[in-house]
């Protein structure tokens, strides 16, 4: 996405990174829902509210850039050969450590701060095949959560296993999606021609 005019194809791959941020930060977010004892029915709340308005903003960002000039095409796409190693090696980090944590050292409750950090490894390589500096906070911010998420559990607060990963994780996600809607909506990018 480093071409001077916003196209199509920029949208198009500005839309599906977006939705996929939007779908994982749903399921970070309900997980840390489920993890609180009692009470969970208002963050379950808060959780729907987000995804809705953030499908929503996705939706009327689609349309709004239904005028966008033709470019950006699949040869030009981030989403080929080393996204698809990036993710391969983060799903390979993440069952193998959650095996390690699991069966070796017997640390089970560790596993989302871990499945969390390695998440936001995978995001390194994306900083120069999406073409933006922001899949680097977003990176640093989610390694920065979980571990946060350790070092809380480990000083005694347990449930920060589960806690800071879920909630964390998700306003991460979605705050990183709003950052790259709102930034589109600043540019112009996606404004009705006149």
């Amino acid at each position: 996405m480093t071409d001077a005019q916003f196209t199509k194809g920029h949208l198009i791959t500005l839309l599906i990174s977006s939705a996929i941020g939007v779908g994982f930060g749903a399921g970070w977010w309900f997980f840390g829902a489920s993890s609180v004892s009692g009470g969970s029915t208002p963050l379950v709340v808060v959780g729907v509210a987000a995804v809705l308005g953030l499908a929503g903003w996705l939706i009327v960002t689609a349309r709004r850039g239904a005028g966008l000039p033709a470019g950006g095409g699949r040869e030009e796409s981030p989403f080929g050969k080393r996204y698809g190693i990036a993710v391969l090696l983060m799903l390979v980090g993440i069952f193998a450590g959650a095996r390690v944590l699991s069966a070796v050292i017997g640390v089970p409750e560790a596993v989302p701060a871990w499945v969390l950090f390695v998440v936001g490894l995978h995001f390194l390589p994306f900083a120069k095949l999406f073409g933006s500096r922001r899949f680097l906070v977003l990176s640093a911010l989610l390694c920065a959560v979980a571990v946060l998420a350790a070092v809380l559990a480990i000083a005694g607060w347990a449930a920060a296993w589960q806690l800071v990963p879920g909630f964390g994780g998700a306003v991460v996600l979605w705050a990183t999606v709003v950052a790259g809607l709102l930034a589109t909506d600043r540019q112009g990018a996606t404004s009705p021609a006149s």
